[in-house]
């Protein structure tokens, strides 16, 4: 049960506290007053989309806050959201600011919108201006069956809907393999093009470098030659009278003065050292320069190969490992491609399977559904009697078609008769706004019955009637309260007599700027409101007492209602 909302700088409103209570609350006020204005709040607060417009002028942000009765259901969401709970009351809370953003809190704690959604499903049920309209969709109408069966329609079509999006999921696989195929001889050939082509060229991890390093060498031969053969010729010289000999000649004079000074044994001991070294690398280098020899062919063979890896290269990736790397993809998508006709098959096969599971568990809700609409029938039919179409029938028409669908195989009508005699036809074809409005109240109140929501908002259910119906439509919510809370705005005195608990939303203007006001009205002022439902504008004596009285008959007829 709902028993407080407080608003906070939402469009019109600067400041409302609303207390609720059980039995039957009603909002009422002029036109444009601003009665919308409460319902857009309490829909925002149980997690509708919001929008900077929502915000009063000149506010930083628009806040709702809504004080709730929980119940079992609800606690147990709570628990499961690892949100705090006192098991008594819960408060909603929406904050919105003017850039556009805005933030949901259960009991404090911040919260996702699809989690403040679970939780609000199970507190209250509102019932917007022309929802009866949607009784007119197919759709709409099995949801409503659904929810009239329950627990066990909601949980075989849930696997329904499972199935349903899972054979899509695999239709769209098999699609995309279709496709595949269909190209699939033309990209076989193009990736045997590639992998045969990284095949012939044999590729070696870090090949290219050594090659590289081996062909700078080659091409370098004349300069290393050239340099080997000046540096042999400054060791020997053309006739021994290089570098070497000239060492050797000091050496041996260097010999002639060892004893003479410790100074002298050691410059001629350095001078030999020398002399060795110097005679080992020339001996080297004339090794070495026998070695050297320009290869052209070699040299060629050299450079056609780095020409066929450079080449790969710019095809493939740029170094061989990822050249190796391409190269086992393109065999992965190679051997996909060539098991293609096999993954058609599974997948079909899938899809074959699921199919039978999904027209399996479609039967069952069929089946269901088909019990469901006779007992759903006779409810709705005597709820429409009470509401005086007396002689109305309802049928409800289910036809198998047998094609994968989110909501199962059933196509549904929902046909009405209004006068006896008359056939049953498609209600877009048969009722005015006003039935319209009665089949949906009637619909709510058997479906409610079965509904552990402790709260129904209905918002100007009564459009399109008027007189005794009017007055019927008010018995009918004052019963439906004795077990319900009820929040309904409404323009009809025949409903407002029976309020339990009424409001009255003003617009008031300073002359600056327009405010949006709502009061809960005592027994006088709740006389001076019904009077002016009944007479309009002009409030007389005679719509005064025409208001006194049907406050008394509806106090006298609650009082019949309810024991």
């Amino acid at each position: 049960m709902l028993f407080e909302l407080n608003i906070s700088d939402f469009v019109l409103i600067k400041k409302a506290q609303l207390r609720f209570d059980e039995g039957l609350n009603v909002l009422t006020g002029e036109t444009g007053a601003g009665k919308s204005m409460v319902l857009g709040a309490l829909n925002l607060v149980m997690g509708g989309t919001a929008s900077k417009d929502a915000v009063r002028i000149g506010s930083d942000k628009a806040l709702i806050n809504a004080s709730f009765q929980t119940n079992p259901t609800v606690n147990s969401i709570l628990m499961n959201q690892m949100i705090p709970t006192d098991d008594e009351v819960i408060i909603l809370s929406r904050e919105i600011q003017s850039k556009g953003k805005s933030q949901s809190r259960i009991n404090g704690q911040m919260v996702t919108l699809s989690q403040l959604k679970q939780v609000t499903e199970a507190l209250i049920n509102i019932h917007g201006q022309n929802e009866h309209q949607t009784l007119l969709g197919k759709e709409e109408q099995l949801t409503l069956l659904d929810a009239y069966g329950g627990e066990q329609h909601e949980g075989i079509l849930k696997n329904i809907r499972r199935y349903y999006d899972e054979i899509n999921e695999l239709r769209e696989s098999l699609a995309v393999l279709e496709d595949k195929s269909n190209d699939r001889v033309k990209q076989l050939d193009y990736i045997n093009y590639q992998i045969n082509e990284i095949e012939l060229a044999k590729l070696k991890p870090g090949e290219d470098i050594e090659l590289e390093k081996s062909f700078e060498y080659l091409n370098h031969m004349g300069q290393i030659k050239e340099t080997i053969e000046n540096a042999i010729e400054f060791f020997n010289g053309d006739y021994g009278d290089g570098t070497i000999g000239s060492l050797s000649s000091i050496n041996g004079q260097f010999r002639k003065l060892e004893g003479f000074h410790e100074m002298l044994d050691g410059f001629g001991l350095r001078l030999k050292d020398i002399f060795y070294l110097m005679e080992d690398l020339s001996k080297d280098l004339v090794h070495y320069s026998e070695k050297l020899d320009v290869d052209p062919e070699k040299l060629k063979a050299l450079e056609e190969r780095l020409d066929t890896i450079n080449t790969l290269k710019t095809k493939y990736g740029q170094g061989i490992e990822l050249i190796i790397s391409h190269y086992d993809s393109l065999c992965s998508e190679r051997e996909n491609l060539e098991s293609i006709e096999s993954k058609i098959a599974e997948v079909n096969q899938a899809i074959e399977n699921k199919m039978a599971t999904y027209f399996s568990e479609a039967s069952k809700l069929s089946e269901l559904r088909a019990k469901a609409a006779k007992a759903f029938e006779k409810a709705l039919e005597q709820e429409l009697h009470e509401l005086n179409m007396k002689e109305a029938s309802f049928r409800i028409e289910l036809i198998q078609n047998h094609s994968v669908r989110r909501m199962g195989i059933d196509e549904i009508d929902f046909l009405i008769t209004t006068n006896i005699g008359q056939p049953f036809r498609a209600l877009k074809k048969v009722v005015s706004g006003g039935e319209l409005s009665r089949l949906m109240l009637a619909i709510k109140i058997v479906i409610g019955r079965i509904d552990e929501v402790a709260t129904l908002v209905f918002d100007e259910i009564d459009t399109g009637i008027s007189g005794i119906t009017a007055n019927i439509v008010g018995e009918k919510l004052s019963k439906i309260a004795m077990n319900s809370q009820i929040i309904c705005i409404t323009h009809l005195p025949q409903i407002a007599v029976y309020a339990d608990h009424h409001y009255l939303i003003e617009k008031s203007s300073d002359g600056t700027q327009t405010e949006t006001v709502l009061s809960k009205l005592d027994e006088g002022k709740m006389e001076d409101e019904i009077s002016r439902l009944v007479g309009g504008a002009k409030v007389t004596e005679s719509t005064t007492q025409h208001a006194r009285e049907m406050l008394k008959n509806a106090r006298d007829k609650k009082i019949i209602l309810r024991h």
